[in-house]
This record gives C-alpha cells, sequence and structure tokens, in this order.
C-alpha cells in the first residue's frame, strides 16, 4: 500500500526552518527532509495532507518555491480520469489488431526470365480477398504452375502482412519461346565465308551487305514443304571496311596571334571594384579570355581579383598545294581509320581514293578487315 500511496513534495524558502518544519511534523508526518541550503528545504508528505501543510507554510509566513505530485496512487488517479486517453488507446489497439489480419503487400523472388508485372497482375487477379483466412497459398500455387510455362516450382507463403512468393524458373528450349528474330549484319561489308547451322540464309558469298540488312530468315521449310519457325544460327564472316578521312583546302585562312595583347586587371569586393589599372584596348580584331580567383580561400572578407586578356589577332591566307602534303593528309587519313580497328583484328587490305574539286581534296582511307558479322 505504501508504493500505491502519493506524496507531495514542497520546496520552501524561509529561515529559521527546523523551528517551523518542527511545529509541522507534530501534526503530520515528513518524509524525506533535504536540507538544500541555509533557506531552502524540501521534503514529502501524504498528499491528503498537501493543502493542510499548505495553508500552515502560508500562515508562517514561508515561500513556497515548488511543489510537485508523486506515487503509483497519483499516476494511476491522473488516468483513471483521463477518459479520452484510454478510449484513443483501445481504438488503436482494436484497429492494429484487425490490419494485422490484412496482406498489404506482395513480395516476389527469383524473376529472371518472367515479367514481374506480369505476374504481379495474376497475383493480384487470384487474390481480391486479402484477408489472410482468406489466401489459400495451397491453391495459388497451383494455378501460378498452370498458367506460367516458365515457372518449375512455387511456394507461397503469408510472412506477417506480406505475401511473400518464391519461384524456380525452368530452362525451356529454343523451339518453345515463340517468334524469333532473324540475324541482321552488324557492319558494313563484303560476304567471304558462311557456315549455316540453323535458319534460311538471305545472302550468298560474294555478296555486299550494310549494316542492319539480314543475313538469316528464323524459319526452315521441312521435308513436307511446310515453313517452320526456328531460331537462326550461323557464322558468317565478311570483308569489312573501316574507313578514315580528311580534307586539304587549298586556299584557306588562318587566325594568327600577333604578340600583343593588353590585360586589365581588377580588384573587387562584394562587386565594389576597388581597384583597376585602367588600360585602353585598342585592337579592331582579338580574343579574349578571363580569370577569376580570390585571394585566400580562409579570408573572411571575399576580395577577388579580375584579369581580363585582349590579344591582337591578324586573319592570314594560306595558300598550299595538296602535293606538299599528300603523306601528311594519308597518314592522317589512316589514323581516323584505326580508331574503328578492334583489338586481334588483323587489316588484309588498304587502300585510299583522293578526290579533288573546287579547291577541295578529300582523302579516304580504307581498311579491310575479316570478322564474323552475325552477332
Amino acid at each position: 500500500m505504501k508504493k500505491l500511496s502519493s506524496r507531495t513534495q514542497f520546496k520552501i524558502k524561509s529561515l529559521n526552518q527546523e523551528r517551523k518544519l518542527g511545529e509541522l511534523a507534530k501534526k503530520i508526518t515528513l518524509y524525506k527532509i533535504d536540507r538544500l541550503d541555509k533557506t531552502i528545504t524540501s521534503f514529502e508528505v501524504d498528499s491528503k495532507y498537501g493543502k493542510e501543510v499548505s495553508r500552515f507554510l502560508k500562515s508562517e509566513g514561508v515561500e513556497i518555491l515548488e511543489t510537485n505530485q508523486h506515487g503509483l496512487k497519483n499516476i494511476l488517479t491522473k488516468l483513471m480520469t483521463s477518459y479520452g486517453i484510454i478510449v484513443a488507446g483501445l481504438l488503436l489497439l482494436v484497429c492494429y489488431l484487425i490490419q494485422y489480419n490484412y496482406v498489404w503487400k506482395i513480395d516476389i523472388f527469383g524473376l529472371e526470365k518472367l515479367n514481374r508485372a506480369e505476374v504481379v497482375a495474376f497475383i493480384d487477379s487470384n487474390v481480391t480477398n486479402r484477408w489472410k483466412g482468406s489466401i489459400d497459398t495451397k491453391e495459388l500455387e497451383i494455378k501460378m504452375k498452370e498458367n506460367f510455362d516458365r515457372v518449375s516450382s512455387v511456394s507461397v507463403a503469408i510472412v506477417g502482412q506480406s505475401l511473400v512468393v518464391s519461384i524456380n524458373e525452368s530452362i525451356l528450349p529454343d523451339e518453345m519461346l515463340g517468334e524469333f528474330s532473324p540475324i541482321k549484319s552488324n557492319f558494313d561489308g563484303k560476304v567471304t565465308k558462311i557456315n549455316l547451322i540453323q535458319g534460311s540464309l538471305a545472302v550468298k558469298v560474294g555478296d555486299i551487305v550494310k549494316a542492319g540488312d539480314i543475313l538469316v530468315y528464323p524459319y526452315i521449310i521441312d521435308t513436307d514443304g511446310e515453313k517452320r519457325d526456328v531460331k537462326p544460327r550461323a557464322d558468317i564472316e565478311a570483308d569489312v571496311w573501316y574507313e578514315g578521312e580528311v580534307s586539304h583546302y587549298e586556299s584557306y585562312q588562318k587566325v594568327n596571334r600577333t604578340g600583343n595583347k593588353v590585360e586589365i586587371c581588377e580588384i573587387s569586393l562584394y562587386g565594389l571594384i576597388l581597384y583597376s589599372n585602367n588600360k585602353e584596348m585598342k585592337f579592331t580584331d582579338y580574343e579574349f579570355e578571363e580569370s577569376v580567383e580570390y585571394f585566400s580561400k580562409n579570408n573572411i572578407l571575399p576580395l577577388k581579383i579580375s584579369r581580363k586578356k585582349y590579344f591582337e589577332i591578324e586573319y592570314l591566307t594560306i595558300n598550299q598545294n595538296f602535293e606538299e602534303v599528300r603523306e601528311e593528309k594519308l597518314a592522317e587519313a589512316r589514323q581516323n581509320a584505326l580508331i574503328y580497328l578492334q583489338e586481334s583484328e588483323i587489316i588484309k587490305e588498304e587502300n585510299y581514293i583522293i578526290k579533288s574539286t573546287g579547291g577541295i581534296t578529300t582523302v579516304s582511307y580504307i581498311l579491310t578487315v575479316q570478322k564474323n558479322i552475325g552477332g
């Protein structure tokens, strides 16, 4: 009963506390008397005497600094009078117990080839009632195996508030996968070798093909003259051409810096210019460069310096015959073609074509390599 009793704690300030507390102790039992300093003391009394103690202290001119209620009985009393809290707590408990029996989430594991959205849609259509007691997991397993050919085994279980579906997919032969795509060329080239494994050829040795052209159709004609879909397989090699190009202009303008320049420096703080060297730029044709940097990263004041550089330029007309740079242009065009060459590829042949018209000479450098073009 003592643990359930409620007490009131008083914190008082007064002179001659011993006398006054002594008089009070003759009438009422005092607990946990604690002398905090010369004028301040705290003590506890049974809560039923709280008002009487308060009146006594005021009559003696004692200043009450603080009062606090303690004890389990006091807490229970407050809870019993707080009907709203009790009702809300009961409602929350009931709502939780109700929703706990409802499946909110579907988790699917093991999908590789099957479409997730298609599987989820199938489960939703067969689990219209999400209450746990209404879901027959064994029946759902059977329906999924009957509906999806790729499902070799499936496990359905309710874990918490989730419907957990674990699927093992079977490996189906190509003939059961439906329509097939033809083999298409990945490069431009000339067919040099064909090893057909399955399907119907669309090209023959010596044919010129472009990237995207069909090489093997995804079907065969059986002994009864019927068309039957199959997955096309073939090794098809071709001479593939990598081309690099470069142009030469016999007459062109070149921009050249004369060496004259003007540099303007400005120091600013918050957009206010504090210093400028005030140089004047009189160039008619020029190139411009600008840079901005702060004096110090750790400087509290964001002082920054801006440099503007003006370079005088002139336009020069360059006249140069192609024959003077022939070898240089051939090497440049060849380098442009080599960019497309992959590792382990062997160059069979190198050729180039030079065309000149209207003062422009174009060099096309062609590398011939042999590779499998069927993907």
